[in-house]
């Protein structure tokens, strides 16, 4: 589960990384706090934020679950997919909106997988006690 655990802190870095972006954001484009819009390109560094949270709430439960009931390797390995393709998503999002598809996509692919495997497992585990 080491491995697991690297990768769940290297999604929390990447969160706090995506929380300086929106604070140098906030400062570029002269958004005062609590202003959450004003300026197209700080409400997209600010939008990438919040969804990486919004997505953070089903991945770190899965990622852990999958884990421990299935496959730690596995579960290190989706979550290694995950981390990438939020920084895919940022990347796409902050340069066009439209662009997002690809990482919002494997995003959801991955955290799909592991919810499913994590269900699994956790039944498998369910039935033979």
């Amino acid at each position: 589960m080491s491995w697991v655990a690297g990768v769940i802190l290297l999604a929390l870095l990447e969160y706090f990384v995506l929380g300086a972006l929106v604070g140098r954001a906030r400062g570029r484009y002269q958004i005062a706090a609590p202003a959450v819009s004003g300026h197209p390109m700080f409400e997209r560094y600010f939008r990438v934020h919040q969804n990486t949270l919004e997505q953070l709430i089903v991945f770190l439960p899965a990622v852990w679950l999958f884990g421990r009931y299935l496959s730690a390797r596995w579960a290190a390995i989706l979550g290694a997919v995950f981390v990438l393709a939020r920084i895919l998503y940022a990347v796409g999002y902050v340069r066009a909106p439209e662009k997002r598809e690809a990482g919002a996509t494997l995003s959801f692919i991955s955290e799909a997988v592991l919810v499913l495997g994590a269900l699994y497992g956790v039944i498998r585990s369910l039935l033979a006690s």
